[in-house]
């Protein structure tokens, strides 16, 4: 048998470029395009090797999920909630590879495939991938069917970072000095935004508090006291940042909250909003 190492590359590449896309919508993430370009490389590279005679030990379950996760790590960075998105691209990946197989044998064989399937075990695989999303993934699930999901993008200092946000109007956390709505962003899904010293000194948040990191970052960022349950008086880092969107409605020049953990159960998303979508924060100052 003839095996093509260019169509294998552009197949196994665009495959992997189509996983890692959903698995960071799925995720709230965004994907950059020059990271998403390099992982699809890789893993078009992987599946190359794999194809060639004497290279067989690389198709098999822990050479697989180790190259799904390093395509993972060099897609999204060092981010909280890795392990969650390996599982979520290997699943993605194995479901992609099915149909292209299944596809592929049934237009060899011109439907004649159908007879050979044990449905047993396509229902069960199938059935058990559904089950597994729907549990890992429910929390993004639930809110996107609910429309309460949005594109959110934040600009500041000429760099910019997309991800999704949530709509959500028990979210009342304001600015004390406007009294504008304070949008609350997970600190690692802006890494867009950061310098390599602020990114540093932001990915020790969690465990150093809040106050001693803006001891360590330079101008721009301020703390803000808010209340929740169970804490009576916190502190969260923050920022003004030079123009916000969700789905291309400005928010103008609001107030964003640095979240030290996730602020998604599920992934679904890296932000919420509390205020109107389509009103600039200024105005409610005004």
């Amino acid at each position: 048998m003839v095996v093509y190492l260019d169509i294998v590359f552009l197949l196994n590449g665009a495959a992997d470029a189509a996983a890692l896309y959903a698995t960071g919508r799925l995720s709230g993430l965004t994907v950059a395009g020059k990271r998403l370009a390099s992982a699809a490389a890789l893993g078009g590279t992987y599946g190359v090797l794999c194809a060639l005679p004497g290279w067989g030990v690389l198709s098999s379950l822990p050479v697989q999920a180790c190259t799904a996760a390093a395509l993972v790590r060099l897609a999204f960075g060092r981010r909280e909630g890795f392990l969650r998105r390996v599982l979520l691209f290997f699943l993605l990946s194995c479901s992609l590879a099915g149909a292209l197989v299944a596809g592929e044998r049934l237009l060899r064989e011109r439907g004649g495939a159908l007879e050979g399937l044990d449905w047993r075990i396509f229902f069960l695989a199938g059935g058990g991938c559904f089950l597994l999303l729907s549990v890992v993934f429910r929390g993004g699930a639930r809110h996107s069917a609910a429309g309460q999901l949005c594109r959110c993008r934040i600009l500041r200092r000429g760099r910019e970072a997309e991800l999704t946000a949530l709509l959500d109007t028990g979210c009342t956390l304001t600015d004390g000095l406007s009294g504008a709505p304070v949008l609350t962003v997970h600190w690692a899904a802006l890494e867009a935004l950061w310098t390599p010293e602020e990114r540093a000194v932001l990915s020790r948040l969690e465990a150093d508090g809040a106050s001693r990191c803006l001891e360590k970052l330079g101008g721009g960022f301020r703390l803000l006291p808010y209340r929740a349950v169970g804490v009576r008086s916190g502190l969260l880092l923050c920022f003004k940042a030079d123009g916000a969107e969700l789905d291309g409605q400005s928010l103008g020049a609001v107030t964003v909250a640095l979240s030290p953990t996730p602020v998604s159960d599920g992934g679904g998303y890296a932000a919420l909003w509390g205020g109107d979508a389509g009103k600039e924060a200024e105005s409610y100052a005004a």
